[in-house]
């Protein structure tokens, strides 16, 4: 192992250099907080020199350290996969060419082959070809490739151009054949599916979940410290070990500061005297912050440090005031817990220029340095609009990132409790909406979205019910957890929409693989936004499952109809 132990001794020493802790190397690479620390220590290899360097240029390394590293790494990368048997083959299992011109043609297979070419390839091959994707992507650097989806068409959200079934760049009209995103078949994070709380009883979902956030839960700092140094731990406590029981990750939601702490503050629309405003000495958010974390040390794995930024009623305080919470929070929490996670505030009202304004300061002042994840109220525009109104919104957000070049895994929050406009959903559309709640955010994989939190779990004047405190779940819930049950042993591959995978117009696509290796059997989840197109099934098909639980036995060509209620095809390998 001494080849990997230069390699994380180069890279902590960088970062002793550079003063920077764990977190704030996270942030400005776009990694998480655990994969720096790994790699800083040696208890992993990075799978690229590319993630390398983004670390060591952040640490502010020269050109002749960038070299030292290369070599430590190709030493530690060679050493890594010397147990491997290198295979000799030259090339990959193509891509099955698809005519998609009209809908009812057969589909294609996934967008691979089942033979990954970095795994094929020998390490000196491999290291070649990186010195080639590196020179070819100098070469190309200056031309801009949009691959955002393109709502448009029947099943679409609005009018993306299209050009002879294909996706249209819409600066060239280029026409784009392929899914919205595809990588290297990856696990889901059981976190993924997680719900927002909305009770103090302890009571935890009935149907499968991966995570919980406490927020509407009575867990406010108002409620957790009512005076100055007296804590009422007992909701906290009794939703914790709720939590324990069923053996889900705890997501904890700072604000609501108490009134004593900001007196002349303006008052939140809950009952417990809490302000909208920061307190007036900044000391008195980090005893808080730190009598949380110690407490629960090891036992809430994640904390939020604000909610809904962008409502005067959750926030009405400085922009700098709240990156000053947050840098403090950060290293509290660093110091109290290192093992949990710190998302930054979550953001909303983020459909209106105004609140991305607010964003677009807070990005600017440089608080997600200080985060591992950047928390953002994603939902549709109106409270009973389709779950696939989030992609245009996560673009609008992610133009914000991008314009200032961070870059940050997202948890969806979903949105506040302004959803309860009196809008409510027929049971057609509240079983078919939640679970497309989901696969939208796995359709937003690729924009970094790491984590959706369905609002909220007990309510029941939200225009989506899931489950009311002491009864039973809806059907809606139970198919959540029928979802959660479907991709539990499977890895996300690749999502797309319509001709470009090979599909009928407005068609949504997410492909996943089983096995250990993502090289087993594939299966893919298929869905309309409205109305129903048909298709014929491609080769290996032989199963389609069906949200209410059912399924039968189905085979290559048949002709089967998606519609707004997904389904899920299951493929031979």
């Amino acid at each position: 192992m001494r080849d990997n132990r230069e390699l994380a001794d180069l890279l902590q020493e960088l970062k002793e250099r550079s003063g920077r802790s764990y977190t704030a190397l996270a942030s400005r690479t776009g990694l998480s907080r655990s994969s720096v620390h790994r790699y800083c220590q040696g208890l992993t290899v990075p799978a690229s020199f590319g993630t390398v360097e983004r670390i060591a240029r952040v640490c502010g390394a020269g050109q002749e350290e960038l070299d030292r590293l290369y070599g430590a790494w190709a030493r530690a990368e060679a050493q890594a996969r010397e147990a491997e048997k290198a295979t000799a083959a030259d090339g990959v299992e193509g891509t099955a060419q698809v005519d998609a011109q009209g809908e009812g043609r057969e589909e294609p297979r996934p967008p691979y082959g089942t033979t990954w070419f970095a795994r094929a390839m020998p390490p000196d091959r491999r290291r070649t070809l990186l010195i080639a994707v590196i020179i070819a992507v100098a070469l190309v650097s200056t031309v801009t490739f949009d691959r955002r989806p393109e709502p448009g068409g029947p099943g679409g959200t609005g009018g993306g151009a299209t050009v002879n079934g294909g996706t249209a760049d819409r600066s060239s009209g280029q026409r784009l054949d392929g899914p919205y995103w595809a990588l290297a078949p990856e696990p889901l994070d059981r976190e993924f599916f997680g719900v927002t709380m909305n009770t103090d009883t302890g009571l935890m979902p009935g149907f499968d979940v991966g995570g919980v956030r406490f927020w509407e839960s009575e867990t406010r700092w108002a409620q957790v410290e009512p005076e100055r140094g007296k804590f009422d731990w007992e909701i906290l406590e009794r939703s914790v070990r709720g939590a324990e029981r069923k053996r889900l990750p705890v997501v904890f939601v700072f604000g609501g500061t108490p009134g004593w702490a900001a007196p002349g503050g303006p008052k939140t629309p809950y009952p417990d005297d809490s302000r909208a405003a920061p307190p007036d000495d900044l000391a008195d958010w980090d005893r808080f912050v730190k009598a949380v974390a110690t407490r629960y040390r090891s036992r809430i794995g994640a904390y939020e440090l604000w909610d809904s930024v962008g409502a005067a009623s959750h926030y009405d305080g400085k922009m700098s005031t709240l990156v000053e919470m947050v840098r403090r929070a950060d290293l509290v929490i660093e110091r109290a817990d290192p093992d949990a996670k710190v998302a930054c505030p979550s953001f909303g009202k983020l459909w209106e220029p105004e609140g991305r304004a607010l964003l677009e300061e807070f990005v600017r002042s440089g608080g997600y340095e200080y985060c591992d994840a950047a928390a953002l109220k994603l939902h549709p525009r109106r409270a009973d609009g389709p779950p696939e109104d989030i992609i245009e919104l996560a673009v609008k957000v992610e133009d914000v990132f991008r314009d200032h070049n961070v870059a940050h895994r997202v948890w969806n929050t979903g949105p506040g409790a302004e959803i309860d406009d009196g809008a409510r959903l027929s049971d057609r559309r509240a079983n078919d909406y939640a679970v497309r709640f989901y696969l939208v955010g796995l359709y937003l994989r690729k924009s970094n979205v790491d984590r959706m939190y369905f609002y909220s779990w007990g309510s029941r004047g939200v225009p989506l019910i899931v489950q009311p405190v002491g009864g039973a779940p809806t059907e809606a819930g139970r198919r959540i957890g029928r979802l959660h049950g479907w991709l539990a042993d499977r890895r996300v591959a690749s999502c797309g929409k319509g001709r470009g995978v090979g599909l009928p117009d407005g068609v949504f696509e997410c492909v996943f693989r089983r096995g250990q290796d993502g090289e087993g059997p594939w299966s893919a989840v298929r869905w309309t936004q409205r109305g129903r197109a048909d298709g014929r099934l491609g080769k290996g098909a032989y199963l389609l499952r069906r949200m209410d639980g059912g399924s039968e036995r189905v085979r290559p060509g048949e002709r089967v109809e998606y519609g707004e209620t997904p389904v899920l095809v299951e493929y031979r390998a």
